[in-house]
């Protein structure tokens, strides 16, 4: 019980900080500027249902869609962490928000684009996702109980609810904190996704030459030349 507990707040708080909470705070309260309270949180409840969808697609398929392109676990993680890197870069560094000239005229039509993707279900968090999905049924052929992956799904859930919670409270965090604050949240949140872009390129790519055989020869060699 301990270890699914565990595992489900591990699930919660790293994808949390994968959907760039406060970036995606400071673009939902700028695509609806001028909307009244009742359809921003509206929007929000939407769109929470929305990555939900989309998220439990790339959770349970990640094993079936790495298999159907016969990539490695392993090479794809690094992949990954190279695409989230560039994106908590950009995120670190400063972006734009939608100005009053390019938002849509009716709110609804953000719900799924672009707010659901690619702002909050972009190629650099759904990759992290279908790893995290495809490491799960991994470590359940290889004996992992179920009970834990189950609590590791209702972490993955409760990330995406307490995202919709920041979404549907919008507006009393902007009186609170204001946009200027907002945005230094955001820019903090990028250095964090940077470090976890880190450590997913270093964990792959030493995962990657421990399984290969080209990697095994390069760790002799260096070995040899520490000796």
């Amino acid at each position: 019980m301990v270890d699914a507990l565990l595992f489900a707040w591990g699930n919660l708080v790293k994808l949390f900080f994968l959907f760039c909470p406060f970036f995606v705070l400071n673009m939902f309260l700028s695509l609806t500027e001028g909307v009244d309270s009742a359809r921003k949180r509206n929007v929000a409840k939407r769109v929470t249902v929305v990555v939900v969808i989309m998220g439990a697609v790339a959770y349970f398929a990640g094993d079936i869609f790495l298999s159907l392109f016969g990539l490695d676990l392993e090479g794809f993680r690094i992949g990954a962490g190279i695409l989230l890197m560039i994106m908590a870069q950009e995120l670190a560094l400063g972006h734009e928000t939608p100005t009053a000239q390019n938002r849509p005229r009716n709110v609804d039509d953000i719900i799924v684009v672009p707010l659901g993707t690619p702002i909050i279900m972009g190629p650099a968090c759904v990759s992290p996702i279908i790893i995290i999905g495809a490491e799960t049924f991994t470590n359940i052929r290889s004996g992992m109980d179920v009970f834990v992956f189950l609590f590791g799904f209702v972490g993955f859930i409760g990330a995406i609810v307490a995202l919709g919670t920041l979404l549907y409270f919008a507006e009393a965090l902007e009186r609170i904190f204001g946009k200027g604050m907002i945005r230094i949240f955001s820019k903090v949140s990028g250095v964090i996704l940077m470090a976890m872009a880190a450590q997913m390129i270093a964990t792959g790519f030493f995962a990657y030459l421990d399984a290969s055989q080209v990697g095994h020869a390069i760790l002799t060699a260096i070995k040899g030349m520490g000796n």
